[in-house]
């Protein structure tokens, strides 16, 4: 009881220092949460400067704390999130609109990041040397507000803040990190599913690093 007080207050203390009012605790997180990139008013997220805040705060150069992400993320004014964990440890759960880029697959899919000067958060399944550096190497491209997430994603559970679980769409037989193969040939992961037109569709994240979008399923072996 105590400790979910605690967490509330800070929640609460991480919103008004973006200059956002509501409660957290109140705010829906349940999927689909889609709205994971620029905050509304982007003059109200603190520059990034030397130094460190709480767990880290928003102004470090280099990570960011789970108590600072979270309450971006419940509010809607979190960065983009990317997801490096291996795609079978992402099936039972991702931080809420999390891209999936397992290991350093994103340095081939620059051009799915959004502007430089919007925020990208890396995390790994314990906020590892992996994601730190590479969200060193975003930096070192422009992407000047990229950081780790200290903890990874299992301190996130830890405390119980809000995931998606992969679902497949409406009709359809695949989700979020399961892998593919084309009947063509060719390996991959589940990137993104959707439904469009009542007809499942993919993106698929291949072995080689190249993405393939608007895939329907009578293209793949299953």
């Amino acid at each position: 009881m105590f400790r979910d007080r605690l967490k509330a207050a800070v929640k609460k203390v991480a919103l008004r220092a973006f200059k956002m009012e509501w409660d957290a605790e109140n705010t829906s997180v349940g999927p689909p949460i889609t709205k994971v990139g620029k905050a509304e008013d982007a003059a109200y997220i603190p520059p990034v400067v030397d130094g460190a805040g709480d767990t880290p705060g928003p102004n470090h150069r280099e990570n960011i704390g789970r108590t600072w992400l979270v309450a971006q993320v419940v509010s809607g004014a979190g960065p983009l999130l990317i997801d490096i964990r291996p795609p079978a440890e992402c099936i039972n759960g991702m931080l809420p609109g999390a891209m999936l880029f397992p290991g350093s697959q994103v340095k081939s899919n620059l051009d799915r990041l959004p502007p430089r000067t919007e925020r990208v958060v890396i995390y790994d399944q314990i906020g590892g040397d992996e994601s730190a550096e590479l969200a060193a190497w975003l930096r070192t491209e422009g992407w000047s507000g990229a950081r780790k997430l200290v903890g990874g994603y299992a301190e996130w559970i830890e405390h119980d803040e809000p995931v998606e679980v992969p679902q497949a769409p409406a009709g359809g037989k695949l989700h979020i990190g399961m892998p593919v193969e084309r009947k063509r040939g060719g390996r991959g992961v589940v990137q993104t599913a959707a439904s469009v037109e009542g007809r499942p569709v993919y993106t698929l994240l291949m072995e080689d690093g190249t993405v393939e979008r608007n895939v329907g399923e009578d293209t793949l072996r299953l």
